[in-house]
């Protein structure tokens, strides 16, 4: 990501998601394709690789999360009658599970949000990906998580669970900007400092670890912004003064 130090645009606002889930009930053992799309949502699709990894994307692109099981083509992913969500081998060998066994009539739902849920029969989550969309505005403190994303009118702010912060635009999914960083589980912290920091899996303030920053430490109070024309601003304290900004607005 660039640095522009250009005056920055309207603080950015959260927008509302429409209604756009997509549910798999599971009344019995059902297996489900083993390649192409299994649900569709608004904002993101989980799709059965050929190389039998299940993985859920956002719909302008980039990995929220995966079950890790490529390598293994022909593998299918069923949604059990004990509630179990479980990608079997082609040789029907179990290559990763929910652990959610002991819930008959669960349904799998793929939220409007991004996030990926089992459902009891009787309404309480057992299991979730953590993909869900966070507030276009983080004070010092917050974090984007590992598939956490948000969105301004135009572009998607993604922190990938490959480890790279990407901005993407919304029309025609081309990444507009990137931390070009790599480690499967890496997050991204504002500070409390001032700085803006993708930090690997096990790292953290204190810990060290850091993959990539904005530079802004010694800015206490500072906040950061994804603004509606799609640019990553971080903002003095109590000040329109960008102190950093990605370069990707539109």
């Amino acid at each position: 990501m660039t640095v522009n130090n250009k005056r920055a645009t309207t603080v950015g606002t959260l927008l509302a998601l429409a209604v756009g889930a997509a549910v798999l009930s599971a009344p019995a053992a059902h297996a489900l394709p083993g390649t192409g799309e299994v649900l569709r949502s608004k904002n993101a699709v989980l799709i059965m690789q050929p190389d039998g990894n299940l993985v859920l994307e956002l719909a302008a692109g980039g990995v929220l999360w995966s079950t890790g099981t490529y390598g293994n083509p022909g593998a299918t992913v069923t949604l059990q009658e004990d509630g179990n969500l479980v990608v079997h081998s082609s040789a029907g060998a179990v290559l990763w599970a929910s652990g959610s066994y002991g819930n008959p009539g669960a349904r799998l739902d793929l939220q409007s949000d991004g996030n990926l849920v089992l459902y009891r029969a009787d309404g309480p989550a057992v299991w979730n990906t953590a993909t869900w969309m966070v507030q276009p505005l983080l004070a010092g403190g917050e974090q984007l998580g590992t598939g956490n994303w948000t969105w301004s009118e135009n572009a998607m702010l993604v922190m990938e669970q490959g480890g790279n912060l990407t901005i993407r635009d919304r029309d025609t999914h081309a990444v507009r900007g990137s931390s070009n960083t790599w480690g499967p589980g890496a997050y991204a912290r504002m500070q409390a400092d001032g700085n803006f920091v993708v930090y690997k899996k096990d790292g953290g303030e204190g810990k060290g670890g850091a993959l990539w920053s904005t530079g802004t430490w010694n800015n206490p109070g500072a906040r950061l912004v994804f603004e509606r024309n799609g640019d990553l601003v971080v903002y003095q304290k109590d000040l329109d003064v960008a102190l950093w900004r990605s370069g990707t607005g539109r």
